[in-house]
């Protein structure tokens, strides 16, 4: 990970709509949820959860897949793992507990 992937991370982390759909993934990372049921939960016109979604897909951050006829969406863990292994891998204090 470079200085510009940790920034597009954080730039799509960096919105109040984005970070509460991002800690819904989180919170549904076993099954995964539909763009429908994040947009019921946070009360937010779906074309609006579009855009946002494609913003946290774009920086790795979120995974559709297709399961039938609908979409779901997780987490990408790994991508958070790298972001937080890219922050702390100069920091002395970390590596030395």
């Amino acid at each position: 990970m470079d200085i510009q992937e940790a920034a597009t991370i954080f730039t799509a982390l960096s919105q109040e709509v984005r970070l509460n759909i991002y800690k819904l993934l989180v919170e549904n990372s076993l099954n995964g949820i539909c763009p429908c049921d994040i947009a019921a939960k946070l009360d937010i016109p779906r074309n609006t959860l579009s855009f946002h979604l494609s913003l946290l897909t774009q920086a790795g951050l979120c995974l559709k897949t297709k399961q039938g006829k609908m979409y779901v969406c997780k987490p990408n863990c790994q991508k958070i793992k790298e972001t937080m292994e890219f922050l702390h891998k100069d920091c002395v204090a970390c590596h030395n507990k």
